[in-house]
C-alpha cells in the first residue's frame, strides 16, 4: 500500500522526516518496504525567477539571450533555445551547483556556469519534464510560472503539492484498519501522542432535488449490515482539479474523472470504499442486496460478463445486477460524459462472504481488499457526507438530496476487561498504569469502570483484531515499543528436557542435515502452498478460500517446491545446484485428510565447481544414489534393494525397499515437469518417507570398537547377462551368510567390442574381515570359491582370470 507523506499531514500534525516516520512504523507492525519521491531531488537548490529581459542570441539564429531576477543583487545571465520564452513571464531557474533530474530516466544533469556560442550562462531555464514535474505531452518548451510567486521563491515552496515522499507499507492481513492514510494516521497518532484532525462533514445539508428518490426496498442484513446512499443532482463529468489529480497520481492511480477520483480519493483517505452510479440508469429506483440465482449472468466495469455461483451478494435495482457488492460495479450503470445525476453508494459488507465471492471469481479489486479484511461499520455515513461535500466542491452545482440508509442492527464495540496484572505477566515487566491508559485512549479505545485493579475498554469495531485481552496487551506493547523493553536482571530455569522420541527424530533429522550440508546442499524451506497448475492431471487437496490463484492447493509432492527455488536460482544465474527440504506433503485416503513428513533432495548442474584438479561432469542418477546410499549408511548401514518402475514424475523412476518395505522414490524428472516452471536442464529428485526412514533408524547404535585385525581385498572380473543389475550380484554374494564379507564395490563396468552386445563386464571388489583373528588364507580361498560357484550357477556368470 502507497502512502504520500503529505496526505497524512492533512489529519496530524508533524515534522518528523520520512526515514523516521518510516522507522516508527516498521517497529510497530507496519513494515515499510521503501520510501520513494514523488521528484527525484525534490526540487533542491531550484527558485522561481522573472525573465527581464529577453533578446536573441548574437552567434545563434535558435538561441535567447536572457537577463532573469532571481532576488540576488544581480540578475543572472542564461543562454536559452525554448520557443516561449518571453520577457515578463516567472520561470524555473537552476542556478550554477544545482543538479536537476529529467522525468523519462531520472538522469542527474549538475549545472555549471559555462560558455553557449560564445556567451557565458550562468544557470539554466528549466522545463517541467526536465525537474521531474508531470505535465500534459501538449506543453512544449520552457515551464511558466503564474505572476503569483515572487522572484527568488523556492521552487520546492511553490510546487509543494507535487513535492512528496511516498511510504510503500507491507499490510499484515489482520490490519484492516491500517488500510488508508487515516488509518496510518491513527496509528501515528497513537506512537507520536499528537492528536488527529478529521476533515468537518457538518456543512453537508441535503435539499429537495426534485427527482424520484432511491428507495431501499430489501437488504440481506447477513451480507449487508449496513447501507447507505444518497442522490447528487445536477452532476457535470469534467478533468479534476490539479490537486486531486497530483495526491492520486502520487499513490499511482490513474485519474478517470471527477466522480471516479473523487471515490478513489475516499477509499485511500478513509479506508471505506463508495461507488457512484449513473441515477438515470437505475431502472426501478430501488436498491436491493440480495444474492442471486446461480448462472445469473453479471457484466462488470471491466467489460468481463461473470455467471454468478449464488452466494454473491449483488446490488440490484429490483432483479437485476448493477454491482457485485463490495468488490465491482456494473456497466450499464457506470458513470460516464453523459451523466447527469448520481447515487453514490456507501455500505459494509460481511467480509467472510465478500472474500467467499472474491476467491470464487478470482476478482481482487481495492474495494474487495478492505471490505474482505473487514472495514469500519461506523464509516460509511461520514464517508458518504465526505464525498458529497467534495464534489459540491468540484462541481459547485451540485445539488444534495437526502441520506437513505439501512442500518436495523448497529455494530457495538467489543467490551474487553483489562487487568494491570495480567500485562506484567504477560509482558515481563511493569508498565505505569498512566502509561497504559494513556496508550490505550491514544489507540481510541474507550476506558469505563476503572478500578485500582484494572479497567473495561471498549475496542472500536475498526479494531477487528482485538477482541480478547491478549490482543489489548500486544497493542499496548507494541505502542510501548519493544525496543523499549528492559532486560531482566537475571534468567533461569530447572527444566531439563528429557530425550523424548521427538527429541530423538530432530537430532537424528540434524545429523542428516549436517551430512548433506557437508557435501554442498543447501537446505531450504518452502511453502506448503502449490499452484493448482502445476497438478492439473493429478489429484490434489484444494483450499476453499485460497489467498491467491498460486498458492491454492496443498501438495501431495515436495517436488514442485523445489522446482520453482531451482527456477529462481536458475534465472538469477546460479546453474550448479543442491538442494534439501524436511516438509511435509498432503494427500486425501478413503475420505480423510492425510499429512507426512518427507525428505526432498534436488541435483542438478554440475557435479562440483569448476577446479584445475578434476575435469567437471554433469550430475548423473548415480550421483543422486551416492547421496542415498551414504545416507542409508548414516542411519545404520540399512540394506537398500533397487527397482525400475514407472512414474508420471520421472524420465527414469527407481524406487528403493528395505526388507520389502519401501523408503524411497528417485530420478530424473521428466521434461513436462520440468517445462512448467520453465527448467531447460536435467534435474535429479529423491522422495523419501522421512517416518519410514526414522523408524529402522539406528543412528545411536553405529559405534563399534576399531578392529585390532586388518581387513583382506580380493576383486573378481565377471562377464554377465547385460539384464544383469549389481544389486543383484550383492544380493546373491551377501545370501550365502559369510559374515567375513565387509562391502561390495563395483569399480568398473564394460560394454562393447570385444564383448557380445547382450553382455557386459563387471569388476567387483570384496572386503574381508574377521574382528576375532586374522582371516587365513585357506578361508579366504574357501570363501572366494564359493562365491564364484554361486554367481556361475546362479547368474550364469563367467569369471574373467
Amino acid at each position: 500500500m502507497k502512502i504520500s507523506l503529505n496526505w497524512l499531514k492533512d489529519y496530524i500534525d508533524f515534522s518528523l522526516g520520512s526515514s523516521t516516520v518510516a522507522e516508527y512504523l516498521t517497529q510497530r507492525g507496519l513494515e515499510v518496504t521503501a520510501i520513494r519521491p514523488t521528484i527525484q531531488g525534490a526540487l533542491e537548490g531550484l527558485i522561481i525567477g522573472e525573465v527581464v529581459e529577453c533578446a536573441p542570441h548574437p552567434n545563434a539564429d535558435r538561441l535567447k539571450k536572457t537577463i532573469v531576477d532571481v532576488g540576488l543583487a544581480e540578475p543572472l545571465t542564461i543562454i536559452c533555445g525554448a520557443p516561449n520564452v518571453t520577457a515578463g513571464w516567472k520561470v524555473v531557474v537552476a542556478p550554477v551547483g544545482t543538479t536537476i533530474y529529467n522525468t523519462l530516466n531520472q538522469t542527474p544533469l549538475h549545472i555549471t556556469k559555462r560558455k553557449i556560442r560564445g556567451e557565458w550562462s550562468e544557470g539554466m531555464l528549466c522545463a517541467a519534464s526536465e525537474i521531474g514535474l508531470q505535465r500534459a505531452a501538449t506543453e512544449e518548451g520552457i515551464l511558466l510560472v503564474d505572476t503569483t510567486p515572487s522572484a527568488g521563491t523556492a521552487a520546492r515552496d511553490y510546487f509543494k503539492e507535487e513535492v512528496d515522499e511516498i511510504l510503500e507499507i507491507d499490510i499484515t492481513p489482520n490490519r484492516a484498519d491500517a488500510c488508508s492514510h487515516l488509518g496510518v494516521a491513527r496509528e501515528l497518532k497513537a506512537i507520536l501522542h499528537l492528536p488527529l484532525h478529521l476533515p468537518t462533514v457538518d456543512a453537508f445539508a441535503s435539499t429537495v432535488t426534485g427527482l424520484p428518490p432511491i428507495t431501499i426496498r430489501s437488504i440481506d442484513q447477513t451480507s449487508c449490515p449496513r447501507y447507505c446512499g444518497l442522490i447528487v443532482k445536477q452532476v457535470t463529468i469534467d478533468a479534476s482539479p490539479a490537486w486531486l489529480r497530483n495526491k492520486l497520481a502520487h499513490i499511482g492511480i490513474k485519474s478517470i474523472n471527477n466522480v471516479v477520483d473523487i471515490t478513489n480519493y475516499i477509499l485511500h483517505e478513509l479506508g471505506q470504499p463508495i461507488h457512484a452510479f449513473d441515477y438515470d440508469s437505475i431502472v426501478n429506483k430501488t436498491i436491493n442486496v440480495t444474492p442471486l440465482p446461480a448462472g445469473t449472468l453479471f457484466m462488470g466495469l471491466d467489460g468481463v460478463e461473470r455467471k454468478l455461483a449464488g452466494h454473491e451478494p449483488m446490488v440490484c435495482d429490483g432483479a437485476t445486477p448493477i454491482a457485485m457488492a463490495g468488490i465491482l460495479g456494473g456497466l450499464h450503470t457506470s458513470v460516464t460524459a453523459k451523466t447527469q445525476h448520481l447515487f453514490i453508494e456507501s455500505a459494509y459488507f460481511n467480509p467472510a462472504i465478500i472474500r467467499s465471492a472474491v476467491q470464487y471469481h478470482h476478482l481482487h479489486t481495492e474495494a474487495s481488499f478492505r471490505f474482505e479484511r473487514g472495514s469500519d461499520p461506523n464509516m460509511p455515513l461520514y464517508a458518504l457526507k465526505r464525498a458529497a461535500l467534495l464534489l459540491q466542491k468540484l462541481i459547485p452545482s451540485a445539488i444534495l438530496g437526502a441520506i437513505v440508509e439501512f442500518y436495523p442492527t448497529p455494530i457495538s464495540h467489543c467490551t474487553i476487561p483489562l487487568s494491570y496484572k495480567q500485562v506484567q505477566h504477560c509482558l515481563g515487566f511493569s508498565i505505569a498504569p498512566v502509561t497504559i491508559k494513556q496508550i490505550v485512549t491514544d489507540l481510541e479505545v474507550t476506558i469505563e469502570t476503572e478500578t485500582a485493579e484494572g479497567f473495561t475498554a471498549k475496542v472500536p469495531p475498526y479494531r477487528v483484531d482485538v477482541t480478547r485481552e491478549i490482543d489489548l496487551i500486544a497493542e499496548i506493547a507494541r505502542i510501548y515499543g519493544y525496543s523499549s523493553f528492559l532486560p531482566t536482571t537475571h534468567l533461569s530455569t530447572t527444566y531439563i528436557a528429557p530425550l523424548t522420541a521427538t527429541n530423538y527424530a530432530y537430532k537424528i533429522e540434524q545429523e542428516i542435515s549436517k551430512l548433506l550440508v557437508a557435501q554442498g546442499y543447501y537446505e531450504i524451506w518452502t511453502n506448503s502452498l502449490l499452484k493448482e497448475a502445476y497438478l492439473a492431471d493429478q489429484e490434489a487437496i484444494t483450499l476453499l478460500n485460497p489467498l491467491s490463484s498460486s498458492a491454492s492447493i496443498l501438495r501431495p509432492t515436495l517436488l514442485f517446491s523445489g522446482l520453482e527455488v531451482i527456477a529462481y536460482n536458475l534465472a538469477h544465474r546460479q546453474q550448479d545446484i543442491k538442494l534439501f527440504e524436511f516438509g511435509t506433503i498432503y494427500r486425501q485416503e478413503n475420505g480423510q485428510y492425510k499429512e507426512e513428513k518427507k525428505l526432498g533432495i534436488w541435483l542438478t548442474g554440475q557435479i562440483e565447481p569448476k577446479n584445475w584438479v578434476r575435469q567437471l561432469g554433469p550430475v548423473t542418477l548415480l550421483t543422486l544414489r551416492t547421496t542415498l546410499e551414504q545416507l542409508a549408511q548414516k542411519l545404520g548401514r540399512i540394506a537398500l534393494s533397487y527397482a525400475s518402475i514407472t512414474h508420471p514424475f520421472y524420465v527414469q523412476a527407481v524406487q528403493a525397499t528395505h526388507q520389502g518395505v519401501p523408503l524411497l522414490l528417485f530420478g530424473e524428472v521428466a521434461p513436462t515437469m520440468l517445462a512448467k516452471f520453465p527448467i531447460k536442464q536435467p534435474v535429479f529428485f529423491a522422495a523419501i518417507c522421512w517416518k519410514k526412514l526414522l523408524a529402522i533408524s539406528q543412528l545411536h547404535k553405529l559405534y563399534e570398537p576399531i578392529a585390532k585385525v586388518p581387513t583382506v581385498t580380493r576383486d573378481l572380473s565377471l562377464l554377465i547377462d547385460h539384464a544383469v543389475l549389481f544389486q543383484e550380484i550383492q544380493h546373491l554374494i551377501l545370501k550365502q551368510g559369510h559374515t567375513e564379507i565387509k562391502s561390495i564395490a563395483l569399480f568398473d563396468v564394460y560394454e562393447g567390442p570385444p564383448l557380445p552386445t547382450d553382455k557386459k563386464a563387471y569388476a567387483l571388489s570384496l572386503t574381508l574381515q574377521d574382528r576375532a583373528q586374522t582371516l587365513a588364507d585357506a578361508r579366504i580361498d574357501q570363501i572366494m570359491h564359493q562365491i564364484i560357484q554361486c554367481l556361475e550357477r546362479d547368474l550364469h556368470a563367467i569369471i574373467r582370470k
